[in-house]
């Protein structure tokens, strides 16, 4: 017995009381429950699963085994273990940067601008790390208006790895502070290195710490945990 007939019976439903809560006649019903289901429209299969409390895999003869992988999922099953690794980690990473990801908030628009003093002197890499230290520090007069809420330094990017979202010779505004949540873009310092501003990551568990570039064209770089101090945390441009 056809599994549409079979439910309604079940019900003790007629074909006229099916036909009134999916919104067609009878004898389409009839007909469905004779197989003629090739025609049937996709907000039908779920108005009719509802009304006899079945799945629409089971009208259509399926299993969830039948499902169609999506592209994804495909490419992600024929790669090796490896590999699999790696697309998972990125999209691990991906998903913590979205969920991270700041706010954007529209300061308002101050008619009596002042001025305040904001430190700078400080040069980052935006890709090989740069030597630097805090001897040649200033203060550098700004617009309040121009300056994030809470930033205490504003450094200038050297390189291109962190393009297109911060472009060779930008400048960024940095607040001081020695972490940074797993996503966020640092200004960090690398034992005996230098000095470079690159997405952070923190794996605990390997005690080490992965700088991430936006350019596509820079590997990763990993340090054990103790090699790096963070110097502040990029608020914006």
């Amino acid at each position: 017995m056809n599994i549409l007939k079979e439910k309604r019976l079940e019900k003790n439903m007629t074909l006229e009381d099916v036909g009134n809560l999916v919104g067609v006649g009878k004898s389409t019903v009839r007909k469905w429950e004779n197989g003629m289901i090739e025609n049937m429209g996709r907000d039908k299969i779920v108005a009719i699963s509802k009304a006899l409390g079945i799945s629409p895999l089971d009208i259509l003869g399926m299993s969830e085994n039948d499902l169609p992988q999506s592209t994804i999922e495909a490419i992600y099953n024929q790669l090796e273990k490896p590999r699999q690794v790696k697309v998972y980690n990125f999209a691990e990473r991906q998903l913590q940067e979205q969920d991270n990801a700041p706010k954007v908030v529209q300061l308002p628009i101050i008619e009596d601008d002042k001025e305040i003093e904001i430190l700078s002197g400080h040069e980052s890499a935006a890709g090989f790390a740069i030597l630097g230290d805090d001897s040649n520090m200033t203060s550098t007069v700004m617009k309040a208006s121009k300056v994030p809420n809470g930033a205490d330094e504003v450094v200038e990017i050297k390189g291109n790895s962190m393009e297109p979202l911060i472009m060779n010779g930008e400048q960024v505004f940095i607040r001081h502070q020695p972490s940074v949540e797993n996503g966020e873009i640092a200004i960090v310092a690398i034992i005996d290195d230098g000095i470079t501003c690159k997405k952070v990551y923190y794996d605990d568990a390997e005690g080490t710490v992965t700088l991430e570039s936006v350019n596509d064209d820079y590997e990763d770089m990993v340090f054990p945990v103790e090699d790096i101090r963070i110097i502040g945390k990029v608020l914006g441009k």
